[in-house]
C-alpha cells in the first residue's frame, strides 16, 4: 500500500512538471513547439508577454529580425532585451538575456558570423555577439558617449548601425531630454568600433551633436561614411544644423556637409530611415519627413529631388505623408511614405488619408518615374532578396484596417505582388534569405480603439517556394 502511495506521487510530479513544460512551450520564447502554424501556414515562435500598445498611439512595439546564412537561422531581438537565434524551422539554437532595455538596432559582419546588436536602456550598449555561440565578444556603453539621466528618462540609444567590408562598425548613438518648456534636448555622436573592439574613433571629438542622428551608412568604394539628422526641434542656435554630414572612413575627419532647403510648411529637413549608398559608392538616396525623395552622388551633390507626397493644407490643417526610406539599387532607386499624419500635432487625427500614403516607390536613375505601390497600412520596414522587396506592414492608424497587417512580397522590377502573408496584429519587423525563399516577421499585441487586444508578440517563419505561398517550412 505505501509503495502504490509513493507510485501515485511520483506520477503526479511528473504530470505536474508535464503540465508546467506545456504551458511554458505555449507562453514563453524558450520553446517554439513544433506544428505551431499561423494562417497563412508558416512557423509561429512566441516572442513572450508584453505591455500592449494603443493602436493609434505614436511610437510603437520595437523588434529586429535578420536571416543568418552560416546558421541558415534567424536572429531576433526583442523589447524584453532578449537575443535569440532560431533555426529555420523555429527550433531554438539559444537565447541571451543582453540588458535591462529593448533591443532597437542590428547589423552583420561581412563573415556573417557576428551580429552587433543595439539596445536603448540606462547605458544603451552596443553588443558584438558571436552567432554561433550567442556568447558576447565586446561591448561599449552609449551613455559614455552622449550620457544618460534616467531619473529624467533620458535613456540613449544606439539607433542606427552599419558595417564597412573590414568589419568596422560605425553606430550613431543618441538619446534626448524633454526640457520643461516643451523643447528637446539633444544629444548624438557616432563612434567607429574595429572588428577586434578597439575604438576607432569617434564623431565628434569633443562635444556631442544638438541634434538627433538616426541613420548611417558606410561605403567601401568611397571611402566615406554619411550621417542624417532628424531634429523636429530646430533652433537657430544649434550647431549642427545641416542634414547630412560625410566622414572619412578610416579616421572619422569630417569631410563636407550638406543642408538640403526644406518646403512649406516645415522649418527643416529631416531623414530618418536613410541615406544609403549603392553597392558602388556612386549614388546616395534619401527620403525626407516632408514627403521628397533625393538621389545624391557619392560625394552627397543633388542629382535630382522627386516629390513622393506633396504637403497639403485640408480643412486648415497641413496633412502628409512622411517620406523614410531610401535606397539605392540594380532595379532603381526606392523610397517609402508612412501614415498620414497632422502636421501640427501628429497625435491628432486627419479629415482624409495622403494618396501617397503607405506607399513603395521606385524611380529610374535618370529621374523617371518607375511605379507607385500603395500599401493599405505603414510598411515598417523593408528586406531585400534577389529580385524582391519584402514589405513588414504594420498599423493604418486612419482607416484601422487591421486585415492589412503581415507580410508583403513585391517583385522589384515592376512593383507586382508576389505574395502576402497577413498576420493578426501589425508586422514591426522582417527579414528575408538572399535567395529570397525565406521569409520572417515579428508580429505585436495592440489594443484597438474598440478595446479589443488583437495580436501577440511572436516571430513568424515562412517558406516561398518552391511550394509557393504559404507552403509549410
Amino acid at each position: 500500500m505505501k509503495q502504490c502511495k509513493m507510485y501515485v506521487v511520483f506520477l503526479l510530479f511528473a504530470l505536474s512538471l508535464a503540465a508546467l513544460w506545456w504551458i511554458a512551450s505555449g507562453g514563453t520564447p524558450w520553446q517554439g513547439r513544433d506544428g505551431a502554424r499561423d494562417a497563412s501556414g508558416g512557423r509561429l515562435v512566441s516572442l513572450g508577454d508584453i505591455p500592449v500598445s494603443n493602436y493609434d498611439r505614436m511610437g510603437f512595439t520595437k523588434a529586429i529580425v535578420r536571416y543568418i546564412p552560416k546558421e541558415k537561422g534567424w536572429l531576433v531581438g526583442t523589447e524584453r532585451g532578449e537575443l535569440f537565434l532560431f533555426s529555420d524551422q523555429g527550433e531554438q539554437r539559444w537565447k541571451r538575456s543582453l540588458g535591462i532595455g529593448k533591443l532597437v538596432s542590428a547589423a552583420l559582419s561581412p563573415a556573417g558570423d557576428t551580429a552587433y546588436v543595439g539596445e536603448q536602456s540606462p547605458t544603451g550598449t552596443l553588443y558584438a555577439v558571436d552567432v554561433h555561440t550567442g556568447d558576447i565578444r565586446w561591448q561599449y556603453a552609449a551613455s559614455d558617449f552622449v550620457g544618460s539621466d534616467p531619473s529624467q528618462r533620458s535613456y540613449p540609444s544606439v539607433v542606427h548601425i552599419a558595417v564597412d567590408g573590414k568589419g568596422t562598425v560605425y553606430a550613431n548613438c543618441y538619446r534626448f531630454l524633454m526640457q520643461k518648456d516643451g523643447g528637446r534636448a539633444y544629444a548624438g555622436r557616432m563612434i567607429a568600433v574595429r572588428r577586434d573592439g578597439s575604438l576607432a574613433w569617434q564623431y565628434p571629438r569633443a562635444e556631442v551633436i544638438d541634434s538627433w542622428i538616426n541613420w548611417c551608412d558606410v561605403n567601401d568604394a568611397n571611402g566615406r561614411v554619411v550621417l542624417s539628422t532628424s531634429a523636429y526641434d530646430f533652433r537657430e542656435e544649434m550647431r549642427y544644423k545641416d542634414t547630412l554630414y560625410f566622414l572619412r572612413r578610416d579616421d572619422g575627419q569630417e569631410l563636407r556637409s550638406v543642408a538640403v532647403a526644406p518646403v512649406e510648411p516645415f522649418e527643416n529637413t529631416v531623414l530618418r530611415g536613410s541615406p544609403n549608398f549603392s553597392a558602388d559608392g556612386r549614388y546616395l538616396a534619401a527620403s525626407c519627413s516632408d514627403g521628397r525623395g533625393f538621389l545624391f552622388d557619392g560625394r552627397g551633390n543633388i542629382l535630382w529631388e522627386r516629390t513622393l507626397s506633396a504637403p497639403t493644407r485640408v480643412a486648415g490643417a497641413w496633412i502628409n505623408a512622411s517620406g523614410r526610406d531610401g535606397f539605392a539599387l540594380a532595379e532603381g532607386v526606392v523610397f517609402t511614405t508612412i501614415n498620414t499624419f497632422n502636421r501640427e500635432n501628429w497625435q491628432l487625427p486627419t479629415p482624409v488619408e495622403h494618396p501617397s500614403s503607405n506607399s513603395l516607390f521606385l524611380f529610374h536613375y535618370d529621374g523617371s518615374f518607375g511605379y507607385q505601390y500603395r500599401a493599405r497600412g505603414t510598411m515598417e520596414e523593408l528586406a531585400f532578396g534577389e529580385g524582391i522587396v519584402a514589405c513588414a506592414i504594420g498599423r493604418n492608424v486612419r482607416t484601422h484596417d487591421y486585415s492589412c497587417h503581415g507580410a508583403l512580397v513585391l517583385r522589384l522590377r515592376d512593383g507586382r505582388k508576389l505574395d502576402f502573408y497577413h498576420t493578426e496584429g501589425p508586422l514591426q519587423a522582417i527579414a528575408v534569405s538572399p535567395d529570397g525563399r525565406h521569409l520572417a516577421g515579428v508580429e505585436a499585441p495592440v489594443l484597438t480603439p474598440e478595446g479589443r487586444t488583437i495580436g501577440a508578440y511572436r516571430l513568424h517563419i515562412w517558406r516561398r517556394e518552391p511550394a509557393g505561398p504559404g507552403a509549410p517550412v
